[in-house]
């Protein structure tokens, strides 16, 4: 679909962990103006890019912080507490590298690390290690050094993850006859959001430069604070007052060993998920059936999928104003909430695509009869 790979590329390696999301949102500020007809803030941070000025206000939200840590303290041996900027699972994190960022914006790097098993006693080495008995290490003896390197307490901290495209050769059986598939695949950090925050810009890229027709008002949104209580999603969808909400997402992927379908329905490399809710939103059952039909119509690959727990900016959204229609579109992410996710292009592009023909057809009527009584 030429998508911009290189744009996500450099959002996925910034640094942009709950409330220090800056970085970010300048690199998508950089590129969305090339192609926006308006580029806006509100006071949380969040950044606001519209296409069109008229018809229906159509919010398509992706959010640009990632999970992360802050300094908690520096003990005398040059060790650094630190506690979570959204939700980490323990053992995710032992042996992993980081990056902490100073005041000035000096990055330093270090290892999330506890005692070694060899010191420990049998018992000991079978109980689960907790966050808050782990330290990072940037190589540091002492707290005057840690210091020296202008690391304070408030320090955000994210993980050291690079960007990559891997190629593979799915196999699936059918029929007794085996298919093969090409597909490209993404590995990198701060999928949760950023590809959300990807497919909304890329959307809105496509129909300006492509001159697709359509007959609303779009507004891209990079929302800041998700991972903490989905906060620039209400500060945004205030000031937009959208007709109707999309929050695009990451969806877990739920191909992997020992996880219950009934917990993770979706799986990677079979289309874009079509939420019916989580544990912050109902979507409006018509948008949602709507948009159903038209990937049924399109022939776009999608899976119907449920988060049993958590939430998305759709649940600010749809509650802004006095009501707005909201639904969450996601990709299907191995290993979510870690320092590596996986996801397949190709289920970037479908989401894309059913965007971009479920826009061209949201017209004023057709967004009232959402909510008629």
């Amino acid at each position: 679909m030429n998508l911009n790979l290189e744009f996500l590329e450099r959002m996925s390696n910034a640094f942009g962990p709950s409330g220090h999301e800056l970085e970010v949102t300048r690199i998508v500020k950089e590129y969305v103006s090339t192609f926006s007809d308006e580029v806006l803030n509100d006071k949380t941070g969040s950044l606001i890019f519209k296409v069109g000025d008229k018809g229906p206000k159509i919010m398509l939200a992706g959010h640009v912080d990632e999970i992360g840590f802050i300094v908690v303290g520096i003990n005398q041996k040059g060790y650094i507490s630190f506690h979570q900027v959204g939700g980490w699972w323990d053992q995710s994190l032992l042996t992993q590298r980081v990056i902490i960022k100073t005041k000035t914006g000096d990055l330093h790097r270090g290892i999330i690390v506890a005692p070694p098993p060899h010191v420990l006693d049998p018992e000991e080495q079978k109980k689960v290690l907790t966050k808050d008995k782990m330290f990072i290490d940037v190589g540091c003896k002492s707290d005057k050094e840690v210091k020296e390197l202008g690391i304070q307490i408030g320090d955000p901290i994210v993980p050291d993850s690079k960007f990559e495209m891997i190629k593979r050769t799915q196999i699936e059986k059918k029929d007794e006859k085996e298919n093969r598939k090409e597909v490209s695949l993404l590995i990198g950090k701060a999928f949760d959001d950023r590809i959300g925050l990807f497919i909304a810009a890329e959307v809105l890229r496509k129909i300006k430069e492509e001159n697709i027709a359509h007959p609303n008002q779009l507004f891209g949104v990079a929302t800041v604070q998700e991972e903490i209580g989905l906060r620039g999603a209400q500060t945004s969808a205030q000031m937009i007052q959208p007709e109707i909400g999309f929050a695009l997402e990451v969806d877990i992927s739920g191909d992997v060993p020992d996880v219950p379908k009934l917990k993770a329905p979706s799986e990677m490399s079979k289309g874009v998920s079509i939420l019916a809710g989580d544990a912050s939103m109902i979507p409006n059952p018509r948008l949602r059936h709507y948009v159903i039909d038209i990937a049924k119509e399109f022939n776009i690959e999608y899976q119907d999928s449920v988060v049993m727990g958590g939430g998305t900016d759709a649940g600010r959204i749809h509650l802004s104003g006095s009501g707005c229609p909201s639904l969450v579109l996601g990709i299907p992410t191995r290993h979510i909430h870690s320092h590596n996710g996986i996801l397949d292009l190709g289920d970037v592009e479908k989401a894309v695509s059913l965007l971009i023909e479920v826009i061209k057809r949201l017209d004023l009527n057709t967004v009232k009869s959402f909510t008629e009584i």
